[in-house]
């Protein structure tokens, strides 16, 4: 499971300039690793208020959603069902290309005795939600899946509408944390999903062989003469109840991720196998239906003024935004000794539902592109991010950046291929912990 890391900040050491006039601005901003007079351990806004930092800063918060984020080929492939008690339903699937791993090719007059089992295995990489049964399908594609074409979270390919997973091995409820798994011929992998296919799928791989089809010749031919086009991954549980359900995350160029077809000819003592996997050759795209209808992300998304009491970033979804357009009255010749935006976190310790760890900040610029130019460390003794703007809120006074205000999303590693998520307190939350922008300029005449 991808669980909150113990974190660690380093920062660099400012100078403070003396200077004619001192005003202090609070505005709590989110906790950032860069420069802080207040020390290595961590950055914290009372210390700075304590130094005459001023937080009398309006901040606009709000969250805007996210359309066109690409999908395909992620650090993990998404599968599952869960119900957020704040974010709604979200159902993720996964469609994905396998290709043939080595030789597949049977000595002349060679006949097939039996087709064992056909066993696709997904090695887990962590999950996002509360582990229950799940119910899981697989179907075969199609359509074609193409390693140079865009995928996003809405993009679907067609599948026969057979669900190739046997009936006795498609409740499961995932142990991404278990012991590993000893298989048949003794060997142990690490823990992982495994469903049973149907063997008709493994009985056409082994009859299309011994009939010499060119596509067995290499990988590379099995994927351009696209004879297996790939699988759809999904389960059958899309509607959990609240509370209930996660979200499933795997690792697709894990070595141990791959379907196995177990087979044995005509004479064999010992069972043979043919695996396919999925290589950075292959194409896969992670598919993700969200629901917010009858909760309060829904009213933020549809209307900027509704996230002043709690404010909200999701992977897949959308983004949160910070304004502080009250840092135009800084006057152009102020210098800014220390700036930090403090935005605190709703979580409690236990929680199924953690907030990222990392998390970045970044401006949109003039063509719509978000350029990040910050990262931040969640601080769970403040339950916090809290964000070293000292550079940005320069740049800003000194005219050299437009105030356009902050986006902020998870890490981008796994923005588009988790499902987790961030409630953030508004500048009008009714929880005492609200966000702060603090400020320590000196002012030169």
């Amino acid at each position: 499971m991808m669980n909150l890391k113990n974190l660690h900040n380093n920062w660099r050491k400012v100078i403070l300039l003396s200077a004619c006039f001192v005003l202090t601005l609070s505005v709590l901003p989110s906790c950032k690793k860069t420069s802080s007079k207040f020390g290595s351990e961590a950055l914290d806004i009372n210390d700075l208020l304590a130094s005459g930092g001023v937080d009398t800063f309006d901040l606009k918060t709000y969250s805007v959603l996210e359309d066109s984020l690409t999908s395909d080929n992620q650090i993990f492939g998404m599968v599952g069902a869960y119900h957020d008690p704040k974010f709604g339903l979200v159902n993720a699937s996964l469609y994905a290309q396998f290709t043939i791993d080595g030789l597949t090719q049977f000595s002349s007059g060679e006949t097939l005795n039996t087709i064992d089992s056909v066993v696709l295995s997904l090695n887990y990489g962590g999950y996002y939600g509360k582990l229950g049964p799940q119910t899981f399908e697989v179907y075969q594609l199609t359509d074609t899946l193409d390693l140079d074409t865009d995928y996003y979270r809405n993009s679907t390919k067609t599948t026969t509408g057979i669900n190739l997973v046997d009936p006795g091995s498609a409740t499961q409820t995932p142990k991404t944390d278990g012991d590993k798994f000893v298989l048949s011929n003794g060997d142990s992998v690490n823990p992982q999903l495994r469903l049973r296919l149907d063997n008709s799928l493994g009985l056409q791989f082994i009859n299309d062989i011994l009939a010499g089809n060119t596509a067995f010749q290499s990988s590379d031919l099995f994927l351009s003469e696209q004879y297996f086009k790939g699988l759809k991954i999904n389960v059958a549980n899309t509607t959990p109840a609240s509370g209930q359900g996660a979200i499933i995350y795997f690792n697709l160029l894990n070595s141990q991720t791959k379907m196995t077809i177990y087979f044995k000819m005509n004479g064999d003592t010992e069972q043979r196998e043919i695996s396919l996997k999925n290589t950075s050759k292959c194409a896969d795209f992670n598919h993700a239906d969200i629901d917010h209808t009858g909760y309060h992300i829904a009213d933020v998304l549809a209307n900027p003024l509704n996230g002043q009491t709690q404010f909200y970033t999701q992977s897949l979804d959308n983004r949160a935004v910070v304004e502080f357009p009250t840092v135009n009255n800084l006057k152009s010749n102020s210098l800014i000794n220390n700036a930090l935006l403090y935005i605190p976190v709703s979580y409690q310790n236990g929680s199924y539902y953690y907030p990222s760890v990392t998390l970045e900040v970044g401006y949109k610029t003039d063509s719509g592109e978000i350029v990040t130019f910050r990262t931040a460390s969640y601080d769970n003794n403040q339950k916090a991010f809290v964000i070293d703007l000292r550079d940005y809120i320069q740049d800003i006074v000194s005219g050299k950046a437009e105030n356009r205000g902050l986006y902020l999303n998870q890490s981008s590693l796994y923005f588009n291929c988790t499902a987790e998520r961030i409630i953030f307190n508004g500048p009008a939350s009714p929880y005492k912990t609200r966000p702060k922008l603090v400020i320590k300029y000196t002012e030169f005449k």
